[in-house]
């Protein structure tokens, strides 16, 4: 087997693995890899058209008959207030006939190492099976709630201000961007977003493809939030199925909220996606039974690339050292114990040191507790982490953080 990043004629078997693993249709199917090749380069619509030179394919050993592929997609991120390289994994996919071959595996063994050497600190994907990619050094990340409010039982709440429609000729890019920029600065693990990704403002025409997305200003003008929702039919009911829904503060987010009450006529339930960590329970004016149901979503898996470089970007509790012996197979440098002395939760140095250390750890353990998913109590249920100073100690250094992303790869 041969494994190595694509080459320009590969771009169209790239997309039709693709195609096929995610059960899609191709629309240019009929093009040549020249014109595939071609229209990425001389107009790229994505992130991963930019990138496209950072895609992965193991192949036969006549290094032509491609196996598996996967991309890698470079964002900058947010992890404890710095601005990290964060590399997104997309598109994996292995025709039916290929699997369980290793291909994939394969993938994984060349493109990991080499994230270390681009300089990458974290790397996320979306899982179809986290027992699968555990093998590869990830372990759960985000999670958020959905929520569905009762949109004839949610009273509105006076806040003042309007909403305006992103419609052709009215672009909002600006006042969307700067909503966006609050939630990138907050939350550990969210992407911060470039002019590419915000290709869609100028393209949205909710007369068209239904997409509808407005912004909350409130009295001086100043956006507060943001909401993008289609319209989800169910059991013959229509709800507002609402893709995005950020807001900078309470009031952003009763601006928005009561322009989804508005609509309640023709619509039963208004569905938001949140993070653990906004308690909504006391922003809705009401959650009798029936008015606000939740469910929790799991949202991908998290892995440190460089353990060097994300300790000294973590943000401690208070002052002190701590030792960490990290096992990775899939990155040789991240083996090895490390000595982290910080003050006031400021990290001042990462050193090797043979010194005993006071907590033993995979670097799948070592990850989701690093992004801040979990706090130091976890730690007594997880099987592979051994622990060798106080509770106390160990809180300094693993708690629960603000983790989010709403960015798919």
């Amino acid at each position: 087997m041969i494994t190595r990043k694509i080459n320009s004629g590969e771009l169209k078997r790239v997309q039709e693995f693709c195609a096929l693993a995610f059960e899609y249709g191709m629309s240019d199917a009929d093009k040549t890899p020249q014109e595939i090749y071609e229209g990425i380069v001389n107009n790229p619509t994505t992130r991963q058209d930019l990138n496209w030179q950072s895609q992965w394919a193991a192949f036969e050993d006549d290094d032509c008959t491609m196996l598996s592929t996967f991309t890698v997609i470079p964002y900058r991120a947010n992890f404890d207030g710095h601005d990290m390289l964060m590399m997104g994994i997309g598109g994996v996919a292995t025709l039916p006939q290929h699997r369980r071959r290793g291909g994939v595996r394969s993938c994984f063994e060349m493109a990991l190492p080499d994230m270390y050497d681009q300089g990458a600190a974290f790397s996320y994907l979306y899982p179809f099976s986290t027992y699968y990619y555990r093998k590869f050094g990830y372990e759960l990340g985000c999670e958020r709630y959905e929520y569905r409010l009762l949109l004839s039982g949610m009273p509105k709440v006076p806040v003042g201000g309007y909403c305006e429609l992103l419609e052709p000729g009215v672009n909002l890019k600006d006042e969307i961007r700067l909503v966006m920029s609050a939630w990138q600065n907050k939350y550990n693990m969210m992407t911060i977003d470039e002019d590419i990704e915000y290709g869609w403002v100028d393209k949205a025409n909710p007369f068209k493809d239904k997409i509808y997305t407005y912004v909350y200003r409130d009295e001086d003008q100043t956006p507060l939030g943001y909401v993008t929702f289609d319209i989800k039919k169910e059991s013959g009911v229509q709800n507002l199925n609402c893709q995005n829904f950020f807001f900078t503060n309470i009031k952003g987010f009763y601006g928005l909220l009561n322009l989804l009450i508005s609509l309640a006529s023709d619509h039963k339930y208004a569905i938001l996606r949140l993070p653990t960590d906004i308690a909504l329970g006391p922003l809705l004016p009401e959650w009798s039974f029936g008015t606000v149901l939740e469910k929790r979503d799991q949202m991908g898996m998290v892995r440190v690339v460089n353990v060097k470089k994300a300790l000294s970007m973590a943000r401690m509790q208070g002052s002190g050292c701590i030792i960490l012996d990290i096992t990775d197979e899939q990155i040789k440098q991240n083996n090895g114990r490390f000595e982290v002395i910080f003050e006031d939760g400021q990290t001042k140095s990462v050193q090797e040191t043979s010194k005993e250390a006071d907590i033993c750890m995979s670097i799948q353990d070592f990850s989701s507790l690093l992004a801040g998913r979990y706090d130091s109590s976890t730690i007594a249920s997880m099987q592979k982490v051994t622990v060798n100073c106080t509770p106390e100690k160990t809180a300094q250094i693993f708690y629960r953080k603000p983790l989010y992303i709403s960015r798919y790869f």
